[in-house]
């Protein structure tokens, strides 16, 4: 069952950006990862069928602009501030994957009244030297899919990265590139001071994690679950870091089973 949704664009403080909106429901606010996924997906659809999710494009993905103003995470943060006040939106559960994920828990950090519920699916966001991050930044494809895919065969897998020069999809899969190394290539898709802060994040929070996932490890996920109070880590099984589309149903229904108990 796939639920109506819009692409459409809004004015945040003189920028426009891109907003995705779809589903029935309360509002929800959907943080998408660096693979940019900007149009609707059966993960979209899932969340949407209990919710009216609001994807926006961050700065520099798709067609939103205003990466010239961004040089860090914690810009972009203040992004997601500017733009729920132009949706008018506030204590809306917060659902973010991988980069969207680090967003999220920052946005939870530094406007906590924005946030009702929070639920980081594979984040980024954390530097742990006994597990290190793998190279995100790399230009042969197969070797990514396989990084980043339990199964690189995955039908999802192939939605996600162009498969030749001549592929259309490979212009908005550089932007995408470039807008996630302008906050994520030094330090390296992490914030040195997160974890300092992570004891302030107020709202109940899920966090969720391909149990296979080579990109960032579950050692990550634990370590968000240990300091964050009173954060519960679940596993996915035989799933990698892309969970909302190698494991789309598995993780729709453990994240809309949180949202619906709280």
């Amino acid at each position: 069952m796939t639920v109506a949704n819009r692409t459409s664009f809004v004015d945040v403080r003189g920028k426009k950006t891109q907003l995705m909106v779809g589903g029935q429901g309360p509002p929800l606010l959907y943080l998408h990862s660096a693979a940019g996924e900007t149009d609707w997906t059966p993960w979209h659809d899932a969340l949407g069928q209990r919710f009216t999710v609001h994807a926006p494009a961050h700065p520099g993905f798709a067609l939103s602009e205003g990466l010239d103003e961004i040089d860090d995470i914690h810009d972009l943060a203040w992004h997601c501030v500017d733009l729920l006040a132009v949706l008018g939106l506030d204590r809306v559960p917060v659902v973010g994957f991988s980069l969207g994920g680090w967003l999220a828990v920052e946005l939870a950090i530094l406007r906590p009244s924005l946030v009702s519920h929070l639920v980081l699916i594979d984040a980024a966001g954390l530097h742990l030297d006994e597990a290190p991050m793998e190279e995100l930044f790399i230009d042969d494809l197969d070797r990514l899919r396989r990084l980043i895919f339990h199964n690189p065969n995955h039908p999802a897998a192939a939605n996600f990265f162009p498969s030749s020069r001549t592929d259309p999809r490979l212009l908005m899969w550089l932007r995408a590139r470039e807008a996630t190394a302008r906050v994520a290539w030094n330090p390296y898709l992490h914030d040195p001071k997160l974890p300092q802060h992570l004891h302030r994040v107020g709202c109940p929070t899920l966090i969720l994690w391909g149990d296979d996932d080579r990109l960032i490890p579950p050692a990550h996920g634990a370590s968000y679950a240990q300091h964050i109070p009173g954060a519960r880590l679940e596993l996915l099984p035989s799933c990698g870091h892309m969970a909302p589309f190698e494991a789309t149903a598995e993780c729709a229904a453990r994240t809309l089973a949180f949202l619906h108990r709280q």
